[in-house]
């Protein structure tokens, strides 16, 4: 059985990383035929996410947490925790929704036509643009 990693880089991330995990969970497991984890790495959150995460971890076993020692920045830490996946594809997702949590099963069909990489672009967006 392939494994799919979906690693979710946090930081002050405590009103997110359950609802985020819960979702991901659910849109995971209309996809019977993939094993995965979920691992969240954490740069060195000031705001119980930690506490949260460790939480989490305790009541499934699938999700992992890695705790960084201090903030490693927004580039160094998703890299060192995409090193730590242990699937077969990997999907680096934002902790506060920006990635939409129904686009996995489309990454994982893209990834299954035999692309090595697959991005998703965002082609609308509510955000100011000031």
């Amino acid at each position: 059985m392939k494994k799919i990693s979906l690693l979710i880089p946090t930081y002050n991330e405590i009103e997110n990383v359950e609802a985020l995990s819960i979702a991901v969970i659910k849109e995971l497991e209309q996809m019977p035929e993939y094993d995965y984890e979920i691992i969240f790495i954490d740069n060195d959150s000031k705001d119980g996410t930690r506490k949260k995460l460790r939480q989490l971890c305790r009541h499934n076993k699938k999700i992992k947490a890695i705790l960084n020692a201090k903030n490693f920045g927004q580039n160094n830490s998703p890299y060192y925790g995409l090193t730590q996946t242990t699937g077969d594809c990997a999907i680096l997702m934002c902790a506060d929704f920006q990635d939409p949590v129904d686009m996995i099963p489309r990454l994982v069909r893209e990834w299954e036509n035999g692309f090595k990489i697959v991005s998703a672009i965002k082609t609308a967006s509510k955000e100011n643009k000031a």
